[in-house]
């Protein structure tokens, strides 16, 4: 990692402008350095995580900044010069801590019962990297695009959820959007949550109790066209809006 990526990369987070090409890391590595000087730098603190996978399949997280964190109703101000992408999530909230490098690998169970409750929520996406031709690593380094979460009701009843067949619907200002059974990219939700909790590669600190870990999106890639209001349900979990300026 180069002392002028991070530079360019803690800028770009800081004054929510842009990162080129050539500053792009080159390893997944790299890109986990880079988030955790980005963090340090910024004086942010973690308050969740966002879980995936790279092209191929690795799993991947990268951290949720506590000042992006809003609540259900409130207001986000998007920028004018760049796409806003809302996705609508489930999340896991943290009981407990699940520390790296477990003595047996965690299972579904042990992701249950580390859980106090399913959330739903809304992730708002605005990359600082261009939208086209960047390495995964840069999108890594970018914290995966995310800027702000927005989080909804939950229910703690969630062990009598069919996760892979909920019901999402999604409203923008005022026209249903999406209306789908199902729709998350590995079938199982929680899937990506147990895979990273197994992996574990990144330098702020892991999983921890009261934690927000976003599951990855159950809508399609849609861009918000400007201002207005999000709505969004999940069978089972809840109701969820915002107020975009």
């Amino acid at each position: 990692m180069s002392e002028t990526s991070l530079l360019s990369f803690i800028e770009a987070r800081a004054m929510r402008g842009l990162v080129g090409l050539d500053e792009a890391p080159e390893t997944l590595e790299e890109a986990y350095a880079i988030s955790a000087g980005m963090m340090a730098a910024l004086g942010q603190q973690v308050a969740g995580w966002k879980v995936g996978y790279a092209p191929d399949k690795t799993p991947v997280a990268s951290p949720m900044y506590a000042s992006g964190f809003l609540n259900s109703g409130d207001s986000w101000s998007m920028r004018s010069d760049r796409p806003m992408i809302p996705e609508i999530e489930i999340a896991v909230r943290l009981a407990h801590d699940l520390p790296a490098n477990p003595r047996k690998p965690y299972t579904r169970a042990d992701i249950e019962d580390a859980a106090l409750e399913y959330l739903i929520g809304i992730e708002i996406i605005e990359r600082r990297i261009p939208m086209q031709g960047a390495p995964f690593p840069m999108n890594l380094a970018d914290d995966l695009g995310n800027v702000g979460y927005i989080v909804g009701p939950g229910t703690r009843d969630f062990r009598a959820l069919d996760l892979a067949n909920l019901q999402c619907r999604f409203w923008m200002n005022g026209e249903l959007a999406i209306d789908r059974r199902g729709g998350h990219p590995s079938g199982d939700p929680l899937k990506p949550m147990i895979d990273w909790a197994n992996a574990q590669k990144d330098h702020v600190g892991g999983l921890r109790r009261g934690q927000i870990v976003t599951l990855g999106s159950l809508t399609p890639l849609v861009v918000m066209p400007g201002p207005g209001t999000l709505e969004a349900e999940i069978e089972g979990i809840g109701r969820i809006s915002a107020i975009i300026t």
